[in-house]
């Protein structure tokens, strides 16, 4: 036991606080260790597992904390739990009300109706994807060399900058006045401040990669990075090629996008095979259609016909009548002439 005294009643207080606390934290983590243990067992055999059989309804996929995503496939908030941006479902996933959809007697009005549903979810994921992925890719920066110099050192690459221009002056003035071996020094303190200047950029060089864009997630990364280690790869901000590739971010949109193909292709499939199954009565409809048009141009082309033929007999009739007229006029000039010769002898005669 303790002397009783302030220090000691601050002692026990303390301690007093402590148990507390502690009372307090390990019955937060018993509550959450039977809300787990409870999740855990609805998501295996249903909210009704402890009613009697004749109790259940059978119905308990319909209410409003079930995950209709999980029933026609799976969840894609789940799947992309680690990814920013996407809220964590919160909502039962659970394999027993799978099968109790599958056993109902609307099972397919209700895949139907879920399964257009998770459809368009996937299809909102993989546009919102798709329209992040084309504004990174106007923010994509190319690969180049970049060089940073403090301020001191730009200071002292242009000390060796003018010595070296220094030094190439007096190569010349000296090799003009026939100096060479003054010249051939000043060449040398010239190449060494080069190989100064050099040494300061080296040192100060970085090769940037260049920047790409994941087409399954939409996230912008760096180039690469197997060859990279140490502090390099682990810039802040940075995303390596290899790194993304590997996360569970990228793998859940590969997940996705892989699901929502298939949906796609048996869609298609389904649309392709009801409208093949309507093919024969839209061909006989067509085929009558057919009929009637062909039907309509051949009672046209026989009144054409006709029509032909009538004008042509006409233009006939009416050829034959014109020469006939034209064989009595010549008849009746014939005539007129023989009349005006025989006149013309008798007056001649008398």
């Amino acid at each position: 036991t303790l002397p009783a005294g302030p220090r000691t009643r601050w002692l026990r207080s303390g301690r007093t606080r402590l148990c507390a606390r502690g009372d307090r934290w390990q019955h937060q983590t018993l509550q959450e260790a039977m809300r787990s243990a409870k999740d855990l067992l609805d998501s295996l055999m249903g909210p009704s597992r402890n009613l009697p059989a004749k109790c259940r309804t059978g119905e308990d996929f319909l209410g409003d904390t079930v995950c209709k995503h999980f029933l026609v496939g799976f969840c894609p908030f789940v799947v992309l739990k680690k990814v920013d941006g996407f809220e964590p479902c919160k909502l039962l996933h659970s394999v027993a009300l799978r099968e109790e959809m599958e056993k109902h007697p609307q099972a397919v009005k209700y895949k139907k109706e879920y399964g257009d549903a998770f459809f368009h979810k996937l299809e909102e994921i993989c546009t919102d994807a798709d329209n992040r992925a084309s504004r990174e890719k106007r923010k994509c920066r190319p690969k180049e060399t970049v060089i940073k110099l403090p301020e001191h050192l730009k200071m002292k690459v242009q000390v060796y900058e003018d010595a070296k221009k220094e030094r190439l002056a007096e190569v010349e003035a000296k090799k003009a006045a026939g100096d060479f071996e003054g010249s051939a020094m000043a060449q040398r303190s010239a190449d060494q401040a080069q190989k100064d200047i050099d040494g300061i950029k080296r040192a100060h060089t970085t090769e940037f990669p260049g920047e790409s864009v994941c087409e399954a997630c939409g996230v912008k990364f760096l180039n690469g990075g197997s060859q990279v280690k140490g502090n390099d790869r682990h810039r802040d901000g940075d995303l390596w090629e290899e790194d993304h590739m590997a996360s569970k971010g990228h793998e859940a949109f590969v997940t996705i996008r892989e699901k929502f193909a298939e949906l796609k292709k048996a869609r298609r499939e389904e649309h392709e095979a009801n409208r093949g199954s309507k093919d024969p009565d839209r061909r006989d409809r067509r085929d009558s259609r057919s009929r009637r048009r062909d039907g309509t141009r051949s009672r046209e082309k026989e009144r054409k016909q006709r029509e032909k033929e009538k004008s042509a007999s006409k233009d006939r009739e009416g050829g034959r009548e014109r020469a006939g007229r034209d064989r009595s006029r010549d008849r009746d000039r014939d005539r007129d002439r023989d009349k005006d010769c025989d006149r013309k002898r008798t007056r001649s005669r008398s």
